[in-house]
C-alpha cells in the first residue's frame, strides 16, 4: 500500500487545497497521478519504495480557472501508522482508489477512508500572552476534521477492462424504447440491473461508506476521466471552503447580431422574370440553410466553450459533443440523475431527483439552458426543414432545367430585339451559377442532417451509465 498526496499552494489569492490519494497496491494510484498531472501513463508496475515529490505549476479547470502549484508526494504505504497524521496535516479532501476489477479492492475502500479522516486535522495558531502582557508566545492547536463531512471521492481505476469485457457492445445493442418512472420514453435508460457487477458494487460502497461521490476512470485512456473525477472533487472543496460558486458565463464583447435571414446572401437574379420567379423561391432555402449552419455551429462552439469555461472539461479536451454530456451527467450533482429524452427526434436533456427541492449548480442550469435552448433547438429544426428544402430545390432544379432548354429566346431576345452578346452570356453565367449554388444547398442540407443524427448516436452513446 502507498499514499499520494497533492497539495496545491497557493499563489497570491489563489486557494490551498491539499488532497491525498490512497488505495491498496497495484490499483493504478501512481498512473492517475501521472495521467492528471502528465496526461502520461506508463504500464510497468513499479512499487513506490521511498518518498518522491513532484511539483508543478499549472492551470485547472475549476470554476473561473485558477493557478496552482501542485506539489505530489508518493509515500510508501508500508510506512509508520504514526506518520499518517503527519501526511494528513491540514488535508482538504481525498482520493480511495480501487480497481474496479477486483471486489476485495472495492471492499476496502471504507477501510482507507477510515485511515484518513481518523488522522487527518487542521492546525491552527494560538497566541499567548505573559501575565505582563509583554511576551507572547504562539502555539499550534490541532483540530479533527468531521468524518461525516469531511470530502472523500471513490474512484474505480481501469475502467476500461470492464469495457473490453463485452458491456460496451451489450449496452450498444439495447432498445431505445424502454420508459422511465413517469413513462415518457428515453433513449438510452441504464437499469440497475444493467450495469456491470463492479459498478453496482461501487454504487453500493459509496453509499455503505458515506463517500462523496464515486467516479470510473482509466488512466491507461486518455479519455478525460481521471481530470473529470478529480476535479469534480475539487470544485466540491472550493465550493464548500472558498465560496468559489459563482460561476458565469465568460464575458463576451456584444456585437450587433446578424441573425435575421436577409443578412445571408441568396441568389443573384437575371432580370427575366420566368427564371427570376424561381430564383426568388429558391433564395429562401438558400438562405434558409446557411441560416441553421451559422447558428448550427455557433451553438456547438458555445456549448463546448462554456463547459471549459464552467471547469468541468480541460482546456486541453477536445470537448466534443460527446464529452460535454459526459461532463454535465457527472456533475449534475448526488442527488439527481440526467436522462436523455426523445424530443421531436432530437435529444432531451431530463434532471431526474427523489428530492423535490433539489436543483443543480447554477452553472450547470446555464449549460442545460444553452444545450436544450439553442444547440437542441437549432438540431430539432434541421431534422425538420431541411428534407422539405432538399425536395424543394429538387423541384425547382428540374423546373430551371426545362426552362433552359424550352425558353432559350427569353435569353437571346429583349421585346423581340436581340440582346448584347456580353449580355446573353452573363445572364447564362447567372443561372449556371445560381444553380451550382442550390445544388451546393441541396448537399449541406443533407450534411446537416447526417451532423445531427450523429448527434443523436453520440448523446446515446454518453448515457450509457
Amino acid at each position: 500500500m502507498f499514499i499520494c498526496l497533492f497539495h496545491l499552494g497557493g499563489i497570491g489569492d489563489v486557494p490551498k487545497l491539499k488532497i491525498a490519494v490512497v488505495g491498496d497496491r497495484q490499483v493504478g494510484k501512481s498512473c492517475v497521478v501521472s495521467r492528471y498531472m502528465k496526461n502520461q501513463f506508463s504500464p510497468m508496475y513499479i512499487p513506490t519504495k521511498k518518498p518522491v515529490i513532484e511539483s508543478s505549476v499549472r492551470k485547472i479547470n475549476i470554476p473561473g480557472h485558477s493557478v496552482v502549484a501542485l506539489t505530489v508526494w508518493d509515500i510508501p504505504g508500508q510506512e509508520d501508522i504514526d506518520l499518517y497524521s503527519t501526511y494528513f496535516k491540514n488535508l482538504d479532501a481525498a482520493v480511495v482508489i480501487v480497481d474496479i476489477n477486483d471486489p476485495d479492492s472495492i471492499e476496502m475502500a471504507p477501510v482507507w477512508k477510515r485511515i484518513v479522516v481518523n488522522n487527518t486535522f487542521e492546525t491552527f495558531p494560538v497566541v499567548e500572552s505573559s501575565e505582563g502582557g509583554k511576551i507572547e508566545t504562539t502555539t499550534m492547536e490541532k483540530k479533527p476534521v468531521d468524518p461525516e463531512t469531511f470530502p472523500v471521492l471513490l474512484l474505480g481505476n481501469k475502467f476500461d477492462l470492464v469495457e473490453e469485457d463485452g458491456y460496451k457492445e451489450k449496452l450498444r445493442l439495447m432498445k431505445a424504447s424502454e420508459k422511465d418512472e413517469s413513462g415518457a420514453k428515453t433513449i438510452w435508460n441504464i437499469t440497475e440491473e444493467d450495469k456491470p457487477e463492479c459498478v453496482r458494487l461501487m454504487d453500493k460502497i459509496k453509499q455503505k461508506g458515506n463517500f462523496y461521490g464515486s467516479v470510473t476512470a482509466s488512466a491507461r485512456d486518455s479519455d478525460g476521466t481521471v481530470a473529470e473525477g478529480i476535479q469534480f472533487l475539487l470544485r466540491h472543496v472550493l465550493q464548500t471552503k472558498y465560496g468559489l460558486n459563482k460561476w458565469k458565463p465568460k464575458e463576451t464583447k456584444k456585437v450587433k447580431a446578424k441573425n435575421k435571414i436577409e443578412e445571408y446572401d441568396g441568389l443573384d437574379m437575371t432580370g427575366i422574370e420566368i427564371f427570376d420567379s424561381i430564383f426568388k423561391v429558391a433564395e429562401i432555402s438558400v438562405k434558409k440553410v446557411k441560416m441553421l449552419n451559422d447558428y448550427h455551429n455557433k451553438s456547438l462552439e458555445k456549448l463546448r466553450e462554456s463547459c471549459i469555461n464552467a471547469g468541468i472539461l480541460g482546456e486541453d479536451d477536445v470537448a466534443s459533443l460527446e464529452d460535454c454530456m459526459i461532463a454535465l451527467r457527472r456533475n449534475i450533482g448526488e442527488q439527481a440523475k440526467l436522462k436523455v429524452k426523445k424530443d421531436d427526434d432530437f435529444c432531451k436533456l431530463d434532471v431526474t431527483s427523489k428530492d423535490p427541492e433539489f436543483k443543480p449548480e447554477r452553472y450547470i442550469r446555464i449549460l442545460l439552458k444553452i444545450y436544450q435552448n439553442e444547440f437542441a433547438v437549432v438540431c430539432k429544426a434541421i431534422l425538420k426543414e431541411c428534407p422539405a428544402m432538399i425536395s424543394k430545390l429538387k423541384d425547382q432544379d428540374a423546373e430551371l432545367s426545362y426552362l433552359c432548354e424550352s425558353s432559350w429566346e427569353e435569353i437571346e431576345l429583349s421585346n423581340g430585339i436581340p440582346r448584347p452578346r456580353d449580355e446573353v452570356n452573363k445572364i447564362s453565367d447567372l443561372i449556371v451559377q445560381n444553380r451550382a449554388r442550390m445544388q451546393h444547398t441541396k448537399l449541406e442540407s443533407a450534411k446537416l442532417i447526417d451532423k445531427v443524427e450523429d448527434y443523436k448516436k453520440k448523446i446515446k452513446a454518453a448515457f450509457l451509465w
